[in-house]
Formats: C-alpha cells, sequence, structure tokens
C-alpha cells in the first residue's frame, strides 16, 4: 500500500495560480493558505497535499516547473554609501517553493462513507503529542469547530480554499495529547453525520491527517 504524507508547500503568490492549477490538473487535491513570510515579510501562499509516497516526486516537479526564481532588490539601512548619500540597494534571490514532506500517522475521509488509512502502527507515548490537520466544508467549520471546543479541544480555524472547483473550505488545527486524538475524530465524524441526518441534499465531508507531534511547549 502506498503510504501516505503531507505536502506543504510554501511559493509565491505570482506563481500560486499556475502551481496550483497544474497540481489539480494532474489530480492532485490542494489546499491553499494565505500566509506572510520570508526575509522579505511579504505575502505569499502556503499549499497542502495530501499524497502517497508514490506521488511525492510528480508533485515537487510540478511545483519546480511552474515555480520560478525572482531578483529583488531591498534597501539595507546599514549599507550606506556616505560619497553618494543614499542607502545602497541590496539583490536578494527569492522563490521558486520551499517544500516540506511530513509522515502521516492517519488519513481519515468522513463523507458518504468513511475511509481510513494508517501508515504505520505506533504505541502510545507518554505525554506524547498529535498535530490533527482538519479540512472542513466552509458552511459547516463553525458547527465542527463549536463542538470541538464543547469538548474542550483547543482548536485554531483558518480560512482555505481548495479542490478542482476552488471552493471555499476550512482548515481546522487541533493540538492534542495522544490518547485523545481518536476522540477528536469522532467529534467531526459525528458533526458529518448529523448534518447528513438533517436531510442536507450535500453530503457533509471532512479530511483528517493525524500527524506526530515531536514537541509542544507553551510559553
Amino acid at each position: 500500500m502506498d503510504t501516505q504524507c503531507l505536502m506543504l508547500a510554501v511559493v509565491q503568490p505570482e506563481d500560486a495560480e499556475a502551481a496550483t492549477l497544474a497540481l489539480t490538473e494532474a489530480g492532485l487535491r490542494v489546499t491553499r493558505i494565505s500566509s506572510i513570510g520570508g526575509f522579505l515579510r511579504a505575502g505569499n501562499v502556503t499549499l497542502l497535499l495530501g499524497l502517497g509516497r508514490s506521488q511525492v516526486p510528480r508533485a515537487i516537479k510540478l511545483l519546480a516547473d511552474n515555480c520560478e526564481r525572482r531578483t529583488f532588490y531591498v534597501n539595507a539601512a546599514q549599507m550606506v554609501d556616505f560619497r553618494a548619500g543614499y542607502v545602497m540597494p541590496v539583490e536578494t534571490i527569492i522563490g521558486g517553493a520551499n517544500i516540506f514532506v511530513m509522515s502521516v500517522e492517519r488519513v481519515m475521509h468522513f463523507g458518504a462513507q468513511v475511509e481510513g488509512t494508517l501508515v504505520e502502527t505506533q504505541e502510545r507515548r507518554e505525554g506524547g503529542m498529535k498535530m490533527v490537520i482538519a479540512i472542513v466544508p466552509e458552511k459547516h467549520s463553525n458547527e465542527i469547530l463549536d463542538a470541538l471546543i464543547e469538548a474542550q479541544y483547543r482548536a485554531t480555524l483558518v480560512s482555505t480554499t481548495g479542490g478542482f472547483i476552488r471552493k471555499g473550505n476550512a482548515t481546522l488545527l487541533i493540538g492534542v495529547r495522544d490518547e485523545r486524538a481518536d476522540g477528536v475524530l469522532q467529534h467531526i465524524q459525528g458533526v458529518c453525520e448529523a448534518i447528513s441526518l438533517r436531510g442536507n441534499s450535500e453530503v457533509p465531508w471532512a479530511t483528517v491527517f493525524v500527524l506526530n507531534m515531536e514537541q509542544y511547549v507553551q510559553v
């Protein structure tokens, strides 16, 4: 079985549309998050992709083909030409894509039917933590968030877009102890089932990744 992983790619806004289109046309599911960062503190776009291991090289090639390296000039106050009396611009190259590939312990799909894959069975670690990333429909995201908060799980909601038709969705980030990870999945599944039972014509869905967290610190 092709083991599952999560790819996180940070790309420039100028490349985001072409990269997303190339990935979706290749049959890969992409979730987009508007973000800020890098040396220039400039806006960028973070792409999340759930992939089988065998798909990783193809995804990297598509990103490489559609993300350019660009030259920017920035003013560095410490580099002053006193004879000319102005701040010298400094040349810097940014792009094309910064790519992170992470192993996934579990992937769950809640929709018309429940599907799940387990990368490898691991014993629960004493004091261990998981990061649960759940991509859910935007229209039902607050209902899922409320259910998690009511059950005393801490969750962060991020507005995102994804899929071939670029529908609005939302991404929930939930940090949880190992022994409570199953409870998070059960609550998300429970909300999806409850929505379905209300007779909605649209089948609620959620794609959930469970990752091992190496360290968690509150400061």
